[in-house]
């Protein structure tokens, strides 16, 4: 009886030196003043795509992924992109590159609305989708560990896809013009620009 008592104290004392030891180094990877903060949310205004909000993810501090949506006041975009930050320090040099698509509305959608009088005829804007590509330079502002601000600006290429609206309900398709009974595309190369700032917690 009394060697499993002290093999019982032996397993205690071991489990609880164990825990101590984790905890220890848990306080001391939170209060490393080099630690980053993995995850966070980043909030941005600009051209092409609007305003935005994106979650965060920087593996490393040089590299920053994010995924989320934006708003251009007509049409909702979902977006990703990569920042690569070359130095490290309170101001660093960056580079953007980003993808963001949004889908033109339905027919179905489309039918509603002009159906519904008590919306605004924004039906000719509805129907317009789009894709863009953007590279950018910019400039971050570390104001903490877990704060950062920047402005941005370079490059978008972008591609809008407008359907035909033939398959519109009988009624609407009488009032088409011969422009909106045919789809197109159009292909553009123009500047674009973007701030906002990120907040990273964990």
């Amino acid at each position: 009886m009394g060697a499993v008592s002290i093999f019982t104290a032996a397993v205690v004392f071991l489990a609880a030196h164990t825990a101590i030891a984790q905890t220890q180094e848990v306080r001391r990877r939170t209060s490393d003043p080099e630690r980053l903060a993995p995850f966070g949310l980043m909030l941005d205004a600009g051209m092409p795509e609007g305003a935005g909000l994106s979650a965060v993810f920087r593996p490393s501090p040089h590299v920053r992924l994010h995924i989320g949506g934006a708003h251009n006041g007509l049409r909702a975009a979902a977006r990703a992109g990569l920042t690569l930050l070359p130095l490290r320090g309170t101001f660093s040099p960056s580079l953007s590159l980003e993808l963001g698509h949004a889908q033109a509305a339905s027919t179905e959608t489309l039918n509603r609305r002009l159906a519904d009088r008590t919306l605004l005829p924004a039906s000719s804007m509805e129907r317009v989708g789009y894709s863009y590509a953007s590279a950018h330079l910019g400039l971050e502002f570390n104001a903490t560990r877990r704060l950062s601000f920047f402005v941005r600006g370079g490059m978008s290429v972008m591609e809008m896809a407008v359907p035909s609206l033939q398959k519109l309900d009988e009624p609407f398709r009488d009032a088409l013009t011969p422009v909106e009974k045919q789809s197109w595309g159009m292909r553009a190369l123009q500047p674009s620009a973007k701030l906002g700032f990120a907040l990273f917690f964990g």
